[in-house]
């Protein structure tokens, strides 16, 4: 993988969330796929898992800050603002590819203004 590789897989995982197309997650991800929502969480794993929880319809904005590439892997740093109610946060996606391209894990990290990132 390259920069431009994921930054075109960034757009299409965009554009699947954005119009809740849950079939091009079989595009996005392997058939397997490990999804986490956060690191210590449980991973959503497979296809039907994933588009299970792609049901929020609140209009938004991406922008991808950052790429950072290492062979098969992948770290993205994203600003998403989501309208109706306001709410801002930065995400990182720890993505993990396979040879033809698809995710088989994604793990993110994110972060809302406001709200405590200690374990206390």
């Amino acid at each position: 993988m390259d920069e431009a590789a994921v930054r075109e897989w960034v757009s299409g995982y965009e554009r699947a969330w954005r119009e809740l197309d849950s079939a091009a997650i079989t595009a996005l991800f392997t058939e397997q796929a490990q999804y986490f929502d956060s690191p210590y969480e449980t991973p959503r794993v497979g296809h039907e898992a994933i588009a299970a929880e792609w049901n929020d319809p609140r209009p938004f904005t991406m922008d991808v800050e950052s790429v950072l590439v290492d062979g098969v892997r992948a770290v993205v740093r994203v600003r998403v603002n989501y309208s109706e109610p306001d709410q801002e946060y930065l995400d990182l996606w720890e993505l993990d590819f396979d040879a033809s391209g698809r995710v088989e894990r994604f793990v993110e990290w994110a972060y809302w203004p406001g709200k405590s990132f200690s374990a206390h």
